[in-house]
């Protein structure tokens, strides 16, 4: 059971700092194919025969989801840190 909160607790610290790799991931790509990428709007990256405009801006725009997800990430991290310092409290109080 504590192997299953673990668990949950780091793929929800995990899903909570995704936006991060995504801005990561598309100011890169604009920037090495010569697009423009700010939170205006949807501007046009025609890159290999296909428009990745939305998909940048989409990606882009994913940041501002970091006002709600890094609070939770904090949160579950401090309930992580909890339930170590529970395990590790209960370990040492049985030796």
């Amino acid at each position: 059971m504590k192997r299953l909160a673990y668990l949950l607790l780091g793929i929800g610290i995990a899903l909570c700092l995704l936006p991060i790799p995504l801005i990561l991931w598309a100011s890169r790509f604009a920037q090495n194919h010569g697009c423009r990428l700010d939170e205006a709007g949807i501007y046009p990256c025609v890159v290999g025969g296909t428009d990745w405009g939305s998909t940048l801006a989409a990606a882009s725009f994913s940041g501002w989801l970091l006002i709600l997800t890094l609070p939770l990430a904090g949160l579950l991290a401090l309930a992580l840190l909890a339930l170590f310092a529970i395990d590790m409290f209960l370990r040492w109080r049985r030796r």
